[in-house]
């Protein structure tokens, strides 16, 4: 269609019926005019010219023929003008509108503004994203720092043993001082690249639009750098902890050794202070003492440190003065594999139990209360025999008690509570012992009646060699007083 539009103007182009003339003939390749006779009309050419076919030989111009001149008279002459015109083929596409282009050229336009809105927004993102990651990597700082905080604590009070006069290393908490400002140094750098980061990406965002590929690829570059900076500061921080890792062990380490310098002076002084209370305590009590407990409480008890050997056979004496009827636990021996390896008690109105490796012996002694009175218990492990003698006289007597048993080593000697547990120090107060009790004694031997009658008679000084009552063997606790000895003063008087 657009190719038949093209030769229609280019034939009215052409022709103009009120020509006088027309070009040169030379140039369109016009033949030389012939006279036609009156009546002749206008014949057009092949219809293909107008189509601008292609002959065997080549391409051939369309052509017309028209008819030129004036009416004369009778002899006048008619004259025929014909012209070959040349017409060349448009390629499709070319003759399109004005309108159509501009269209085209406004969609291409706005497909580069839209290239370029999508690249800002893209920068944009990226900003946001490294934006995220430096506040991140603000708060492992944060974290880190306080971790570092703590370190200093721990450093703070190693310093302050030192000071007091321990062995210690200033060296050390010198790094952790170094390792700190690192740190620090670190921080103020990852800030610093943040502040730099929020306004390259503000420009970023402004600038994008006039060129959104250079800047693209600018902050590519720089948010490669800016991210590998960050990785270099992380795996230097990651040393940097490590580092004040090891120094927290070996402080740690140190630390240890130091508390145990510092328990070993205390034993020591402990020791020396213990010392110089019993001899106080020896010189307060020239003729002996006794341990006083006022009242009923799960935290009025006393230890005999002396160590317990093995033994096959024993005598347990003492002087007692109870305050009411029912006694409670005046002694407990306790084991790491029996807390009842030796027990002498009174829980209820009735009879005393005494136990040996939680095997019971019950016998009743009637006991005066707010009276000095002497008892001694007995047992020997080849049959298990036991006796009780009350003032130097025997009041029960048994066997089959723990046969063969041995009473084991290493326990800890309790008197006025009955221990659940080996060095467990939690009491129950309606089994505690209340009164007084003096002259606690323990030999590896059954005791003659001559020895048991000299003890109650206060007769004989003897002491156990198991162990033996004096002042430098036994700590009280929880408000046992030790009070001067009173339990020979009726027989002094009966003596006088």
């Amino acid at each position: 269609m657009v190719a038949f539009i093209g030769a229609v103007i280019c034939i009215i182009a052409a022709v103009h019926s009120g020509s006088p003339a027309a070009p040169p003939l030379t140039q369109n390749r016009s033949s030389s005019p012939a006279p036609f006779s009156p009546g002749s009309v206008a014949r057009a050419g092949a219809l293909d010219a107008l189509h601008a076919t292609e002959a065997p030989g080549g391409p051939e111009a369309p052509t017309f023929y028209g008819l030129t001149g004036g009416v004369g008279g009778a002899g006048s002459e008619q004259r025929v003008i014909y012209s070959r015109l040349l017409c060349t083929p448009v390629p499709p596409g070319q003759c399109e509108p004005k309108a159509v282009q501009a269209d085209q050229q406004q969609e291409d336009e706005d497909g580069e503004w839209g290239s370029l809105r999508a690249a800002a927004e893209e920068l944009r993102h990226t900003a946001q994203r490294q934006q995220e990651e430096i506040r991140a990597d603000r708060r492992t700082i944060r974290e880190l720092t306080g971790k570092l905080a703590e370190c200093e604590g721990t450093g703070g009070v190693v310093q302050e043993e030192r000071e007091r006069g321990m062995m210690g290393d200033e060296g050390r908490a010198g790094a952790v001082e170094e390792l700190e400002r690192a740190i620090l140094h670190m921080k103020e750098r990852i800030e610093r690249l943040e502040s730099e980061m929020t306004p390259l990406a503000h420009n970023h965002t402004e600038t994008g639009q006039k060129s959104a590929g250079r800047a693209q690829s600018g902050t590519k570059g720089q948010g490669t750098v800016v991210q590998r900076k960050v990785e270099d500061l992380e795996g230097e921080l990651k040393r940097k902890m490590k580092m004040l890792e090891e120094e927290r062990k070996a402080l740690r380490k140190e630390t240890q050794k130091h508390q145990e310098h510092i328990d070993q002076g205390l034993d020591a002084v402990h020791q020396r202070i213990s010392s110089l209370e019993q001899g106080l305590s020896e010189n307060k009590f020239p003729e002996g003492y006794r341990l006083s407990f006022p009242m009923r409480s799960n935290s009025m008890y006393a230890v005999v440190k002396h160590s317990i050997p093995a033994l096959h056979a024993l005598t347990l004496c003492m002087w007692l003065r109870p305050a009411q009827n029912v006694l409670g636990t005046a002694v407990s021996y306790a084991v790491s594999e029996q807390s009842h390896e030796l027990v002498l008690q009174q829980l209820v109105h009735g009879p005393i139990e005494f136990i040996i490796n939680n095997e019971v012996a019950q016998f009743t002694l009637n006991l005066t209360v707010g009276v000095w009175q002497h008892v001694c218990v007995s047992w020997n492990r080849r049959a298990g025999v036991w006796h009780a003698y009350l003032g130097g006289k025997l009041k029960g007597e048994g066997k089959d008690l723990a046969t063969r048993h041995s009473i084991r080593p290493g326990g800890t000697l309790v008197l006025g509570q009955e221990q659940s547990s080996m060095s467990g120090l939690r009491f129950v107060a309606s089994r505690a012992w209340i009164g007084d009790l003096s002259q606690f004694n323990i030999w590896d031997r059954l005791l003659t009646h001559a020895e048991l009658n000299a003890l109650a008679h206060c007769s004989t000084g003897m002491l156990g060699n198991v162990v033996p009552w004096n002042s430098r063997e036994v700590e009280v606790f929880g408000g046992v007083t030790k009070q001067p000895a009173e339990h020979c003063s009726h027989h002094a008087s009966i003596r006088q």
